[in-house]
């Protein structure tokens, strides 16, 4: 799982599922990725058990299955950059 949250375009993409399904070309658009890209992503994601798939015809979406995992993320993010100011004397 931990290597699934480790690139910033899977917490995006994560964060986007938050409210809603995506589509993978809507995903990608709003991402500003090709679409092959953002499939390998949701594939990550889904691999991980985060994300779960559902097909109608030849569309795809994609649902967050594990919403907790934003707070996780966000308490990682905010540790990060909590140790970062510290080093830096700020």
């Amino acid at each position: 799982m931990f290597k699934a949250l480790a690139h910033p375009m899977r917490i995006f993409m994560l964060e986007k599922l938050r409210d809603k399904s995506w589509c993978v070309c809507e995903l990608a658009a709003e991402a500003g990725i090709p679409k092959s890209a953002a499939s390998k992503h949701l594939s990550q994601l889904k691999d991980a058990g985060l994300v779960e798939d559902e097909k109608f015809g030849t569309r795809v979406e994609y649902t967050l299955t594990a919403p907790c995992v934003l707070d996780l993320a966000a308490c990682a993010e905010g540790t990060v950059l909590s140790s970062r100011k510290k080093q830096l004397g700020l």
